[in-house]
């Protein structure tokens, strides 16, 4: 399941972006109890490749990938001023999200808050590399004192740590996130646990107004800077027509679509963004019990992406039987796509690619 963490100002139309997403109902997340209750939705990920495949194969069981959206509190600008603006309970949240969706305002309403682009992403990046700068601090000074009481095995990989945090506070000394750091094998390892806000794949939402959607406005060429950088995306909807639009039914949902001129709704739209900026492709297994749907890195090899399905698979790996969704579907069968000869024998260090249906033989 791929985890994504939706975070931005107050009043920035949050909330409204989530049940845009989710086809939810939830309200602004408030104090609860005496703690802060983040809204969370998890999703099928739709794709019509997969309910062509189950209409055709006729599985017992179809298992769609999945998103879990977490929509936590706004962030206030007084607080973020004073450096304060990811309280504890969005930094715990925020740290298992695979990638980070930023909403950002650009609708004006009767309220006395400016629109203001460009600011508001600018603030947001600073809030996370803070956030970072924090953790990095606090680590260091007890590293140095560490190092000099623990043996040689562990003082390496301490130094290992050491240096590779030093190059970290470096950059976020600047207001500079680390999404673009090099860092090597080893050093990457040693600061995984850190979960650095900074360093996670960065989507920037902006949430227009009905009257901008009309008008055809783009917001994102004032952000083609921002977009440029290493794992960063910038997208635009608006949040409240595509809130209605997830609560409609199929027929009325498709009008919408076609009164607005949109292609297709956010809560596909933004699934596509993501899983690119995650560098994320599903491929499928499907047999007469399940069809299923797997999310992989792009180009893991084949001998992994077995595991994924089954961890007998990578371990008595053999090889597999690769072909493209809709080559099966025109084949009807693997047995007929063998005997077109549409259907690839792959090995263990074949790249996985978009949209194919692998069959794994294996032997353990």
């Amino acid at each position: 399941m791929t985890k994504i963490g939706i975070i931005g100002f107050h009043k920035s139309g949050k909330t409204t972006v989530f049940n845009a997403l989710t086809g939810g109902h939830a309200e602004v997340s408030a104090f609860v109890s005496g703690r802060i209750e983040p809204n969370i939705a998890v999703i099928k990920v739709p794709d019509l490749r997969v309910d062509k495949l189950a209409a055709h194969f006729q599985p017992k069981k179809v298992a769609y990938a999945t998103i879990e959206y977490t929509d936590l509190v706004g962030i206030s600008k007084e607080h973020q001023a004073g450096g304060h603006g990811l309280g504890e309970t969005q930094l715990i949240a925020l740290a298992t999200a695979d990638a980070l969706l930023v909403v950002v305002r650009a609708f004006a309403d009767d309220s006395d808050i400016q629109v203001d682009v460009p600011g508001d992403v600018e603030a947001i990046e600073l809030e996370l590399v803070l956030s970072d700068l924090e953790k990095v601090e606090h680590r260091l000074p007890k590293l140095e004192k560490t190092i000099a009481k623990v043996g040689t095995e562990e003082r390496e990989r301490l130094r290992i740590e050491e240096a590779a945090l030093s190059k970290i506070k470096q950059d976020l000394q600047q207001g500079q996130s680390i999404r673009g750091l090099t860092l090597t094998e080893e050093e990457q390892k040693c600061i995984r646990g850190f979960q650095f806000l900074s360093q996670k794949p960065l989507l920037f939402l902006i949430n227009i107004d009905e009257e901008a959607l009309t008008a055809g406005r783009d917001f994102l060429e004032e952000l083609r800077t921002v977009a440029a950088k290493s794992k960063t995306a910038v997208a635009q909807m608006c949040g409240k027509v595509e809130m209605e639009i997830a609560q409609l039914d199929e027929t009325d949902r498709s009008v919408f679509l076609q009164d607005y001129h949109l292609a297709e709704p956010a809560s596909q739209y933004i699934v596509h963004v993501c899983y690119d900026l995650l560098g994320l492709v599903p491929f499928f297994t499907v047999n007469p019990n399940e069809l299923h749907v797997w999310a992989v890195s792009k180009g893991l090899p084949a001998l992994k992406a077995g595991g994924v399905v089954h961890s007998d698979f990578e371990r008595g790996f053999i090889r597999a039987e690769v072909i493209q969704w809709d080559a099966l579907l025109e084949a009807g069968s693997f047995a007929q796509a063998k005997k077109s000869g549409t259907l690839r024998i792959e090995g263990k260090e074949y790249p996985v690619q978009d949209g194919e249906v692998i069959n794994f033989l294996f032997s353990v």
